[in-house]
């Protein structure tokens, strides 16, 4: 559907007349105000019908994380996989595109584990894989980043899941009974640009944590973009205006400072197609 327009004049009497126009609303079939610059702006759009996918080449991404015990000598990344010991993400490691594997660290687990991510040339992918317990069941598809992984079939997982690249190393991890990643990072898809929202966070300890969102334009270093000094607290940063993210953007929620703290953090992004926001 196209574009339509509104016009309206108030004439002495306060009625409506279509012969002079004081007001011109151009609206797309959403109902979205349109301009030149920006077909179909970020401003001016109600949660629900975005949340529920219905304006098109728009989404809603929330990504969520914790960890359960701190390194307190480095930035950890707020994901499960700081438990393990791998402090901060391998984004080396996964730089290199691969097949994945997973495997549970129970032989209890046979069901389906659905992985969301990019491809390698950053594209949105989707790939389901059937869990075979503790040995190692190899998907098809090239991964060059993990956004996301959760349990697909009836049960939730009895022991942690761990999806490793072709090196071995884990790039995402499903904590046990948990059913889904618990991972602060994402990465915008090709052709996509992200608008930061909201960043909220929290830490357990009685001690000083430093929580930052840490981003890297494709091709640059990653950079500190906005955080905050925890004292066992809970904080929320709410965006005036939203923080621009280009596409192939890395995003990394991190923490330092206490030792063994227990600390959460999440953030809420709209990502919308460059073709939406420029034009073709």
């Amino acid at each position: 559907m196209g574009n339509h327009t509104a016009q309206y004049h108030l004439n002495r009497n306060g009625f409506i007349s279509d012969d002079e126009f004081d007001l011109v609303i151009n609206a797309n079939a959403n109902g979205l105000p349109v301009t030149t610059q920006n077909p179909l702006p970020v401003t001016n759009i109600t949660d629900v019908p975005l949340a529920a996918g219905l304006l098109e080449g728009y989404s809603a991404v929330h990504k969520f994380g914790m960890v359960e015990g701190t390194d307190g000598n480095s930035w950890n990344t707020i994901w499960t996989g700081a438990e393990q010991g791998i402090a901060l993400y391998p984004w080396p490691a996964i730089a290199d595109a691969s097949v994945v594997s997973v495997v549970s660290t129970s032989g209890l687990d046979i069901t389906d584990v659905t992985i969301q991510g990019l491809d390698d040339s950053y594209n949105f992918q989707e790939e389901t894989i059937t869990l075979t317990g503790a040995t190692p069941a190899v998907g098809t598809k090239t991964w060059h980043r993990v956004n996301r992984a959760f349990m697909a079939g009836t049960d939730v997982n009895v022991g942690r899941i761990d999806i490793k690249n072709t090196l071995g190393t884990v790039v995402s991890t499903i904590k046990i009974a948990r059913g889904q990643t618990l991972q602060s990072f994402y990465t915008i898809p090709a052709g996509y640009t992200g608008f930061l929202k909201s960043v909220q966070m929290v830490a357990s300890k009685a001690q000083t944590a430093e929580v930052m969102l840490f981003a890297r334009p494709f091709g640059g270093a990653f950079r500190a973009t906005g955080g905050s000094f925890l004292y066992q607290m809970d904080h929320t940063i709410e965006y005036a205006s939203p923080v621009v993210f280009t596409e192939k953007t890395d995003m990394d929620m991190r923490v330092i400072g206490p030792s063994n703290a227990d600390v959460s953090a999440s953030f809420d992004l709209t990502i919308v197609s460059n073709t939406v926001l420029y034009g073709s």
